[in-house]
């Protein structure tokens, strides 16, 4: 009850989980100025405090402001840094409605969740909360002289001119495509290997082993009681449930997806099947209006398609080129610390978990398929993708060999034919042939070069 009187921007924070809520902090633009503020709030009563009890206007120092010299630089610079606070939330602004149009809405998160972003917004605005506090003390210390309240006041409001500089340049520096689809690529990197190589690999077993399968005939299924996308899994905590009642669990759908209300979510069998507390398990798995990146790594791949079909929208060919092969990186990442097994063991190697295996088509047609249905009729766009399949092949495993060639071959298959000049026709059979060569596909290469 007492949440209700907190506004709902900041009750949901209350009503989330831990690591839901530690995520959304650090992706929200707030919480690091906030910190800036009590900061700045806290150094404007201390300079305050040092300069009227230890009295440095009576020191030897040079530095000597009256009370109206000092009050009415302190006023002049408020105006200063306010200035600069509002060119910095015009400048925001431009970026985001930038971002929301020309390549993505999901864009705006990265941007605001940047360290760099934050810092800069928090500095501007801690600046301006400390000649405002400082302007209000001094008021009641009118027959007193100043030292440190001015000498601070001027630096802070130089420092932040500087910065100011700077944050132009950041936002300059995230407008071009190049620098957002790359730091897009680092994140989603980092998301792999220390969250879901944690949260799931280390728990992976590659044999089923016993599935208690005479009991599987038996299994009870368990429905969602609302309906929103599938964000998060505690799968160890599962696990370990699981192992506690002696029972193994299937969940029927991936992190990510969208489930209306009363869906299938899981099925268990087991010894211990009879005796289990269902809604203790459901509460190990989140639900949200949103995708979540930090276990659905095809969250990221369809931030990078998004850029590239804008990209190719907006005539920007080489964006869409730089998306490509970002996308391309961020697939052998994940094809290097995500294996394919579905099954979640406990201390004792006995399964106890059931996941929808990860198959790497999907995950080619979650970025790659987008691309190429919207640039079927740019044939430079195809070439770029066969290129970025042909080096994604030359770095993966042989056992993806297969499936890189199939999505290749049906991808140029249905290239429109009466677009291809001759020069175009040559590159894109070169780069087949490359591709075929990798992937031990001659002989379908020279089928599909009747075809064109």
């Amino acid at each position: 009850m007492r949440l209700n009187f907190l506004p709902s921007e900041i009750r949901k924070y209350f009503q989330m989980s831990e690591r839901q809520r530690k995520h959304e902090i650090s992706m929200s633009l707030w919480h690091v100025p906030i910190l800036y503020i009590g900061a700045a709030t806290i150094t404007a009563a201390v300079t305050i405090f040092i300069d009227m009890y230890f009295e440095l206007s009576s020191q030897s120092i040079s530095f000597i402001f009256d009370f109206q010299a000092t009050q009415s630089l302190v006023s002049t610079l408020i105006s200063s840094v306010l200035l600069l606070s509002a060119f910095t939330l015009n400048i925001l602004l431009i970026v985001l409605t930038t971002f929301s149009s020309q390549f993505s809405p999901r864009m705006l998160q990265n941007f605001i969740s940047d360290r760099q972003t934050q810092h800069y917004v928090g500095i501007f605005n801690g600046s301006f909360i400390y000649v405002l506090v400082t302007f209000l003390f001094i008021t009641n210390f009118q027959n007193n002289d100043f030292v440190l309240v001015p000498i601070i006041t001027v630096l802070l409001t130089f420092i932040t001119a500087v910065i100011f500089l700077f944050f132009i340049n950041h936002a300059i520096y995230w407008m071009q495509v190049h620098n957002i689809t790359f730091s897009m690529k680092k994140t989603s990197e980092q998301i792999v290997r220390n969250t879901l190589k944690i949260d799931v690999e280390n728990l992976k077993k590659v044999e089923a082993g016993d599935l208690k399968e005479v009991f599987r005939k038996d299994a009870k299924e368990v429905n969602t009681a609302f309906s929103g996308y599938l964000q998060l899994v505690d799968f160890q905590a599962l696990v370990n449930k699981a192992q506690k009642d002696n029972i193994i669990i299937e969940l029927h759908e991936k992190i990510g997806s969208f489930l209306l209300f009363n869906n299938p979510l899981f099925s268990y069998w087991g010894e211990g099947a009879d005796e289990i507390d269902e809604e203790a398990y459901k509460e190990l798995i989140l639900f949200g209006n949103k995708e979540l990146e930090i276990q659905d790594n095809d969250s990221a791949m369809s931030k990078l398609a998004e850029v590239a079909i804008k990209s190719i929208n907006n005539g920007d060919p080489r964006s869409a080129v730089n998306a490509i092969y970002q996308l391309a990186n961020l697939m052998q990442t994940i094809d290097h610390f995500i294996t394919s097994a579905p099954y979640l063991a406990d201390s004792d190697e006995q399964v106890r978990v059931i996941l929808q295996p990860q198959r790497f088509a999907d995950s080619l047609y979650r970025g790659f398929g987008m691309i190429r249905h919207y640039a079927k009729d740019e044939l430079p766009i195809i070439i770029e993708i066969i290129t970025a399949l042909r080096m994604l092949a030359k770095a993966s495993d042989p056992i993806r060999h297969e499936e890189i060639w199939n999505f290749a071959e049906n991808t140029v298959n249905n290239v429109s034919k009466d677009i291809v000049y001759d020069i175009e026709r040559k590159l894109l059979l070169e780069k087949i042939y490359q591709l075929a060569k990798i992937t031990g596909n001659e002989k379908e290469y020279h089928k599909l070069e009747k075809t064109l």
